[in-house]
């Protein structure tokens, strides 16, 4: 009967509280080797990343194009920028010869329109356009027949008031032919005049739109260099980029070698 009572006097221990004694056995029986497996476990995955991180930078290698077609671009580009360049060049000297052809014609014109006046083709015997070639050969001939035949209406008048004797009509025709002679003499040295300044003008302005050409040629040169700098700069950057990437790509491909040796 002592012993029963004894018994019943002691409570039974819960598992909860088994379980808990248990737990700080094992953590404070934690053992170097699984310190240790802990960083394994760890390096591991600081291994896996850095091989992910490796993939990926041999992906973008790979999809990189190689040096050589980078450098063939451009060149292919330098070139065709020059063509531009000098299709540019060309057609602004295309345009500026037009402008400058279609301004001596106008200075031509309004010479010509000082010199003869506005009827100019008409007096001058220019034709308009060269369909006009058989209208302009008719013309000449009318001319001709008119200019040959000068002593027709003093023929006719002598014979209509009378024949005068040949010295008196010699001696009245002179005085006209000498001042005639004398008219076209003054109007031939003025047109020699005014054609010799409209050439004057017309080698001065030619020589100002050459100036004009050279200086934009120069400035065209200078554009052309300061470009070929810039590229040369960004060339240069995009060289030690590449350059930084390869040594951080080589560190860590070290990195990753080290790691594995010690795994």
């Amino acid at each position: 009967m002592r012993r029963a009572q004894s018994v019943r006097h002691y409570a039974r221990p819960s598992l909860a509280l088994a379980s808990d004694d248990l737990g700080m056995l094992r953590e404070g029986a934690e053992s170097d080797e699984d310190v240790l497996r802990k960083q394994l476990i760890e390096k591991d995955r600081e291994c896996d990343r850095l091989n992910a991180v490796v993939q990926a930078l041999q992906s973008q290698l790979a999809q990189r194009p190689p040096l050589e077609s980078v450098q063939e671009i451009q060149k292919e580009y330098k070139n065709l920028d020059l063509i531009l360049q000098g299709t540019q060049r060309e057609n602004e000297r295309c345009m500026a010869e037009l402008e400058r052809s279609k301004q001596r014609e106008k200075l031509l014109e309004r010479k010509l329109c000082e010199i003869a006046g506005d009827n100019w083709q008409s007096s001058l015997d220019i034709p308009p356009a060269p369909a006009s070639a058989i209208a302009l050969g008719g013309r000449h001939q009318r001319s001709n027949t008119i200019s040959g035949s000068p002593l027709h209406p003093a023929t006719t008048l002598s014979g209509i008031h009378g024949s005068p004797s040949p010295g008196g009509r010699r001696s009245q025709d002179t005085p006209q032919s000498e001042e005639r002679e004398v008219l076209s003499s003054s109007q031939l040295s003025r047109r020699a005049q005014k054609t010799d300044k409209a050439n004057q003008e017309a080698a001065a302005a030619q020589k100002e739109a050459l100036f004009a050409h050279i200086e934009n040629v120069k400035l065209l040169v200078l554009g052309m260099e300061q470009r070929l700098q810039t590229r040369e700069g960004k060339l240069t950057k995009t060289i030690e980029k590449a350059e930084k990437e390869s040594q951080r790509f080589e560190i860590l491909r070290k990195d990753v070698a080290e790691i594995a040796v010690d795994g």
